[in-house]
Parts: C-alpha cells; sequence; structure tokens
C-alpha cells in the first residue's frame, strides 16, 4: 500500500503518551510515510531537535492526511472523527487507546508494530461508521437566536451568534435545558409524523457508534455500529410508557423544544461542541451524508469488544466473560 502522509491526534494527559508517539513515528518512517502532522499539543512532548513532523490543529491534520492515527481515550477518538468530517471526509482513522475503557479507541498500545504492518499490507478492514447530522434554530429570534456555546475544534467561533448552527456527531447528539433544573417539552416528528410530545430532563439522538455511551446509561438498546439507524433515548422521562426508539439512518427527526420557563436549550455533540438556543427552538435530525471511515483489525470482533471491556453476559456467580 502506498501510503505517504499520516497524522497523528492525541491526548498529553495520558500515561504512555510521549512513548507510543515516538514508536508510532519510528514506525511510520521505517515503512516510508513521507509526512507526519501530529496535534500541537502532542508534538510538545517530543524533544526540539525532532524534525521529523510538522505541528497542527487537529483540522488542518485532516486536511492533509491520508491516514490519522488516535492517541489517547474515546474522547480523543471523538476530536479525530469531527475533524475529519469536518475538513476532509475521505481520512481513515485508526485507534490507539492509552484511556480506560477504549471501546471506539480499542487497540492495545503494544499492538502497534501489528497494527502498522497490517496497514501496510493492506490487511486492515474499513468500517463505515454513521454520523448524526443537526440543524439547530430558534422561533423565538430568527435572526439571532443560535449562539456556538463551544467549539474543540475552532475556538474562534465561539460566541458567534445567528439564525442557525449545523452540528455533526459521532456518539450523539443531546439537547438538554441551559441553566435550568426544569424539564423540557419535546413535540418529536419523525418523517414527518407526529410521534409524541413528552415531557423529560433532555433527549439523546444516537448512532449505533454511540449507543454504547450516554444513550446506554439512560436505558437505550446496544446497536450493532455498522447498523444503519438512528436511536431516540429520552433521558429521565416524565411518563413511564416512553421508552427508547429505532428509526432509519435516512429518516428526518424533528424535535420542537419548549419549556415553561423560557429558558434556553443546550444541544451538545458528542461532548465536545455546544450550542445554545432560545426556545421555542428547532432542532432536526438526520444521518449525516458522510460516513467516518474506521479502520479495524481482522482479530478484534464487535462483539469480542462487548464482552471483555463492557462485560457483556459477565456472570459474578462464575467469574466468567
Amino acid at each position: 500500500m502506498q501510503l505517504k502522509k499520516f497524522g497523528i491526534i492525541g491526548n498529553t494527559s495520558k500515561p504512555g503518551a510521549k512513548e507510543k508517539l515516538q514508536e508510532l513515528l519510528s514506525l511510520l518512517h521505517d515503512h516510508g510515510a513521507s509526512e507526519c502532522f501530529i496535534s500541537s499539543d502532542l508534538a510538545s512532548l517530543l524533544p526540539a531537535s525532532s524534525k521529523n513532523h510538522t505541528s497542527a490543529s487537529p483540522l488542518y491534520i485532516a486536511q492533509q492526511s491520508e491516514i490519522i492515527f488516535s492517541l489517547g481515550g474515546d474522547g480523543t477518538m471523538l476530536t479525530a472523527a469531527r475533524a475529519i468530517i469536518r475538513s476532509n471526509p475521505s481520512v481513515e482513522l485508526i485507534g490507539v487507546n492509552l484511556g480506560k475503557l477504549g471501546f471506539i479507541a480499542e487497540n492495545a498500545p503494544e499492538d502497534l508494530p501489528k497494527i502498522v504492518d497490517e496497514l501496510w499490507n493492506d490487511k486492515l478492514i474499513r468500517e463505515d461508521r454513521l454520523l448524526i447530522g443537526a440543524k439547530v434554530t430558534s422561533e423565538f429570534d430568527t435572526s439571532i437566536g443560535v449562539e456556538i456555546r463551544r467549539d474543540d475544534l475552532d475556538p474562534s467561533r465561539e460566541s458567534e451568534r445567528g439564525d442557525s448552527a449545523h452540528l455533526a456527531a459521532l456518539n450523539e447528539i443531546v439537547v438538554d435545558n441551559f441553566g435550568s433544573t426544569r424539564m423540557l417539552t419535546f413535540d418529536i416528528t419523525v418523517q414527518g409524523a407526529l410521534l409524541g410530545t413528552i415531557r423529560a430532563d433532555g433527549l439523546i439522538i444516537a448512532s449505533p457508534t454511540g449507543s454504547t455511551g450516554y444513550a446506554a446509561s439512560a436505558g437505550g438498546p446496544i446497536v450493532e455500529p455498522t447498523s444503519p439507524v438512528i436511536i431516540i433515548t429520552p433521558i429521565a422521562s416524565h411518563t413511564l410508557t416512553v421508552r427508547p426508539v429505532i428509526v432509519p439512518e435516512w429518516y428526518e427527526i424533528d424535535l420542537r423544544i419548549t419549556n415553561e420557563g423560557g429558558t434556553p436549550a443546550l444541544i451538545v455533540a458528542d461532548g465536545q461542541e455546544e450550542v445554545v438556543a432560545q426556545t421555542p427552538a428547532i432542532v432536526r435530525l438526520s444521518g449525516h451524508p458522510n460516513k467516518l471511515k474506521l479502520l479495524r483489525r481482522r482479530t478484534n470482533t464487535y462483539f469480542d469488544l462487548l464482552r471483555t471491556k463492557l462485560l457483556w453476559s459477565a456472570d459474578a456467580r462464575e467469574g466468567r466473560r
């Protein structure tokens, strides 16, 4: 395989980040990589004399790379995924876990030599992962009723106000109450048909990849990650009959959000990008037009991860997994 341009995005707070970065750089150059782009904070761990890389932002790394390695936990994977989708959806992503669970960033750091070798010998498999796309608008103020509160990829956008904002997430879009503990009222429409009106603390719109994250803790189902579906999961619904609903990825989901106190709604993508909208607010969601290209080893199956990392089917009485 003729690969030349690589990106590395990492979390400097993770144990072994410096050593694994140096090992990965050495492996890539030994295999013929011509350019390596490293996230600026991670590059700061390298000696000043090191000249075989370019320090850059995640967005620039995604623009310039063919393959990106994520060194960290699942949060680092989400950063890399969002940078790829925003800058260059053709880039493929490989996750190396330096964190605790590492469910998306599934590969063990000691497997780096095998991963690089399998990459060069075209032995990795590619999975296309669904992302959730969302457009946020405000009925209360149609000109400046939507504010970008936080954007980890591009902080210069923070505090921008306008008539709408667009979000993309690998795991989930969460709609919550901003600055209040009161419940929200959601009018939920799917493909133009009313699903229902519910009162809840919030709502999670998750991808199959995100089904094992926040949505699972709110009682949502575990969904195989290549499934072409979207999961709608309420957070602490006031109605006991409300349960998670799964719809096809191409369906449009419209949420009209109101509350008694008139406080804004908070819309969050993967915990890393936040938008505040004056209520009544509208959030329109569907599967994103682009997919994340995730590279995985053939030796690891999704169901292996469920058993070993989420302890699915574990029996404490027998001590088995």
